[in-house]
């Protein structure tokens, strides 16, 4: 056998093996939203990592800044993270899958370095004992940030993705929550649910122990929502990815601390991610609803980006392995003797 052909056939063999000790497999990536409530990317070498923008997703094993809310049950909205920069909580934020988590873009207005963010999954305090190890463990790093290209900073398009720098490790209190690529059956819903560790009322902190605040709120269509909002003293025109929710007699709403949480609509028994928690006049005023980032215009986007995040490239460590084979190609060649006549 010559030494090329021996080079190769090292080269096939440690690729698989590499791919294996990442844990990675030739599966098929599902997304819902396409035939069958599912979009197929095609089989290249893609890491085996149960996306939300795949299934299963939006399920929750316990039945049953928010402003007007209660006390949340441990588990009962198990993609419910928190964003801790410098680990004290600072925004909310929902888990897609292993790897990826969907906040709002204004969070990292301050800080976008990812190294000094972490998030925090299954516990329903902000605040977890120090004696809660359990805790630190599904505490997991950033080791990426991604905007969305259309925000420019201002109230539009006001969404993230985070990188995960290890795989979440999924139980009845971690599971991720669904997306799809269209809203339109939630409009007008008046039983959906904002969760988050913000604000409790304008200027009120949430007080210690610091427990996850759930409320049931309404979608507001965009016309009754520009409405409301073109009432005096604050006028807003409600524009492009902008959902709203809340109730317009105020006392329902999130608030400060709440933001890149999500806005969360059940239908079929699964539950699905309508909107991040973004902005709003105050918390909880009459005619003020809460506006959040509609989560199905970006569907694409962030398919996308899990998608090719999903690509697996070999390290170069192994191209290098193979090239001392290349080189000594001529001094492994049998020695040929000529033979006199």
């Amino acid at each position: 056998m010559g030494a090329p052909v021996a080079a190769l056939l090292l080269v096939q063999l440690l690729v698989p093996v590499e791919l294996e000790m990442l844990g990675w497999q030739d599966q098929d990536v599902l997304f819902p939203g396409g035939e069958g409530g599912q979009i197929r990317v095609s089989p290249v070498a893609q890491p085996y990592v149960d996306l939300s923008i795949p299934g299963p997703c939006g399920q929750r094993a316990i039945g049953s800044r928010v402003v007007g809310g209660k006390d949340a049950d441990r588990g009962r909205w198990p993609w419910q993270g928190s964003l801790r920069l410098w680990g004290s909580h600072t925004c909310g934020g929902s888990l897609l899958n292993r790897r990826w988590v969907l906040s709002a873009a204004h969070c990292f207005e301050k800080n976008n370095d990812p190294y000094e963010w972490t998030v925090q999954f299954g516990e329903l305090s902000a605040m977890p004992s120090i004696w809660n190890l359990q805790a630190y463990y599904n505490r997991y790093k950033v080791d990426e940030i991604i905007f969305s290209p259309k925000y420019l900073g201002a109230s539009a398009y006001d969404i993230a993705m985070l990188r995960l720098s290890s795989a979440v490790t999924y139980n009845k209190y971690i599971q991720p929550i669904c997306v799809l690529a269209s809203s339109i059956d939630f409009q007008n819903r008046s039983d959906c649910w904002v969760t988050g560790w913000g604000d409790i009322q304008e200027d009120q902190e949430l007080p210690s122990p610091y427990i996850l605040q759930e409320v049931q709120v309404g979608i507001i269509n965009t016309t009754m929502c520009n409405y409301l909002f073109s009432q005096s003293p604050f006028r807003y025109n409600i524009w492009g990815d902008m959902v709203c929710a809340g109730d317009p007699q105020g006392g329902k709403d999130s608030c400060f601390g709440d933001s890149g949480g999500p806005l969360a609509c059940e239908r079929k028994g699964l539950w699905y991610q309508v909107g991040i928690v973004s902005w709003g006049v105050g918390c909880g005023r009459p005619n003020r609803p809460g506006v959040y980032t509609n989560v199905s215009l970006h569907f694409e986007w962030m398919r996308t980006l899990i998608a090719r995040s999903s690509i697996h490239r070999p390290d170069p460590w192994l191209l290098l392995l193979c090239l001392p084979l290349l080189w000594s190609t001529p001094f492994l060649q049998p020695s040929r003797v000529q033979q006199s006549s």
